[in-house]
């Protein structure tokens, strides 16, 4: 990650607007270019000092968590009346005790970016207020609840079922995932941002008529106050079934002047990944990545080295799958991310093309959308290829225009 963030440093360090860009956004100036290269090298340097920083946190965590296992972990639960053997309970106790360092070592880089990097650029939203009943939010939803939800279960198949755990905690975080995607849009996102339906009017109108067109079968379109937030701009189509919703945020509508052809190429993109099934085929390469996990989980979990080694004292089924999915995603989640990566910036291009098929022309929009949220136009192949999991606006704008050119020559009126 550091050398990434060292080629990204010299990337950004190149003056002048290069032949690449100055083709594909002839009308991008100087001064909006010297903008967007500022926060693209304020947020590598700040990643720069922050990722050792968080290294060593991690490292206290290693040694932190099995003291708060052994110590009070264990002696919360059996002032309960308890014995160690509550594995669940003392996994809720080891949740709660565990948060408050979470906290403290997250909130400060999270205050940096918000209040320093996003306000120094003009997107902060948030007031000291509502950022920390935000932080909060998440805290409580996805570090406590969520993460309840899901270790309860697979701590109890660890326990009763053995050797074959690993085949059932896959089935069951498969099943977890589709129906979070299910619920998400309707019981999750509410908690953060309100959401309304999209008033009358010609926005609305022609988002209809797209509907109509795509063949789409998801009539619910609501705009969400992102900008209590932040002033970033954004589209999609969430959830699955009933709970399927088109969501535009209001600063999208506002960057792009409520335009309707604009914000219709944009919906329109978002409804090619929902009629080409992308977030269907997600689904599947994590099931996949679901199943190598577990399987390599099956081959070592009689191992209790896994474990002690970390100075846990009779750790129990709990501790032992934490602490194989804090190493499988330490060393195995980085390889696997450049792959979905690559997959997720396929089906980006896919969704360009469906858009162009509907009719309509995205450039201008992806060419206003880059500039309002100071995307990084020209970032190093390398760091794009590994981090990215969208083709950067340049090589999405090309890809588009030769799109448009090729249904132009053959009389294709989409």
């Amino acid at each position: 990650e550091q050398y990434l963030r060292l080629r990204t440093r010299a990337r950004l360090s190149r003056g002048g607007i290069s032949p690449v860009v100055r083709e594909a956004l002839p009308e991008l100036n100087e001064d909006e270019f010297r903008r967007t290269v500022a926060y693209s090298r304020d947020k590598n340097n700040f990643a720069l000092w922050a990722t050792p920083v968080k290294v060593v946190l991690g490292a206290l965590a290693l040694w932190i968590s099995p003291a708060l296992w052994n110590g009070p972990s264990l002696a919360i639960v059996q002032r309960m009346g308890l014995s160690p053997d509550f594995e669940l309970v003392r996994m809720f106790v080891h949740f709660i005790l565990q948060g408050p360092w979470s906290l403290a070592t997250d909130m400060p880089f999270s205050a940096y970016r918000t209040f320093v990097i996003e306000e120094r650029y003009g997107f902060n939203r948030h007031t000291l207020r509502s950022w920390l009943s935000d932080t909060a939010k998440h805290f409580i939803v996805e570090d406590l609840l969520l993460s309840a939800l899901m270790m309860a279960p697979m701590t109890a198949i660890l326990r009763h079922v053995g050797t074959s755990a690993w085949l059932w905690m896959w089935i069951f975080l498969s099943a977890f995932v589709l129906v979070l995607n299910i619920l998400y849009p309707v019981v999750i996102a509410p908690i953060f941002n309100k959401f309304t339906p999209l008033g009358d009017g010609p926005v609305r109108e022609g988002i209809e008529r797209l509907i109509t067109q795509s063949g789409i079968e998801c009539s619910c379109v609501f705009e969400v106050d992102g900008s209590k937030q932040s002033a970033h701009s954004n589209a999609y189509v969430a959830g699955l079934l009933r709970t399927k919703r088109i969501v535009i945020y209001d600063t999208l509508l506002k960057d792009l002047n409520s335009d309707v052809e604009d914000i219709c190429a944009v919906v329109a993109h978002e409804i090619g990944h929902s009629k080409l099934h992308h977030n269907v085929c997600l689904m599947g390469v994590m099931v996949a990545q679901f199943g190598v996990c577990f399987w390599t989980f099956g081959l070592c979990q009689a191992d209790p080295k896994l474990v002690s080694d970390f100075g846990y004292e009779k750790p129990g089924t709990y501790i032992l799958l934490a602490t194989f999915l804090t190493c499988y995603s330490a060393v195995v989640q980085p390889i696997f991310s450049i792959v979905f990566n690559a997959i997720t910036r396929h089906l980006e291009y896919a969704a360009d093309r469906y858009s162009v098929r509907l009719g309509y022309d995205m450039r201008a929009s992806l060419a206003k959308i880059s500039k309002k949220n100071l995307a990084n136009l020209d970032p190093d192949p390398l760091v794009s290829m590994c981090n990215d999991s969208h083709p950067t606006p340049i090589q999405r704008l090309a890809a588009i225009k030769r799109l448009v050119e090729s249904a132009a020559e053959n009389g294709d009126p989409g």
